[in-house]
């Protein structure tokens, strides 16, 4: 399992962080022509996670998700690449259906966009529309 996020830290301020890398195994699941590197989180996107706090029940159940962002990269169930806007998806069942959106760039690092939880029917309709692909 992957380091977690230390969350508490991270609101004192912070540049960025790596919080995972992108493989070559998930590269060739998504068809995606890239080589291995990091995928960090910058502050500000950091601060914009916050606004999906009201999907979660409670701020303890928000702060254990997000702590696991490196594990929902580190080990997806599923992942998948979004048609419209260029983004991995890495998905994982936690005691919620996690997602975690990186932004595709071809040269340097990935940023991480945003996490959230995701409904049992989103990702039904991901697999049925092939963009997204269970992890073996």
């Amino acid at each position: 399992m992957a380091d977690k996020l230390d969350v508490k830290s991270l609101k004192k301020g912070f540049i960025n962080i790596k919080i995972g890398m992108l493989t070559k195994e998930i590269a060739d699941i998504i068809k995606l022509d890239r080589d291995e590197c990091d995928i960090v989180l910058w502050e500000d996107r950091f601060k914009y996670i916050e606004k999906h706090k009201e999907n979660f029940e409670s701020e303890e159940s928000f702060i254990k998700h997000i702590e696991l962002i490196p594990d929902i990269i580190e080990n997806p169930d599923y992942v998948g690449r979004h048609p419209k806007d260029n983004s991995i998806q890495y998905i994982k069942q936690l005691d919620k259906l996690m997602i975690v959106a990186v932004r595709i760039k071809y040269k340097g690092k990935l940023c991480f966009r945003t996490a959230y939880p995701l409904t049992e029917k989103q990702l039904k309709d991901y697999i049925e529309s092939n963009t997204a692909w269970k992890v073996k």
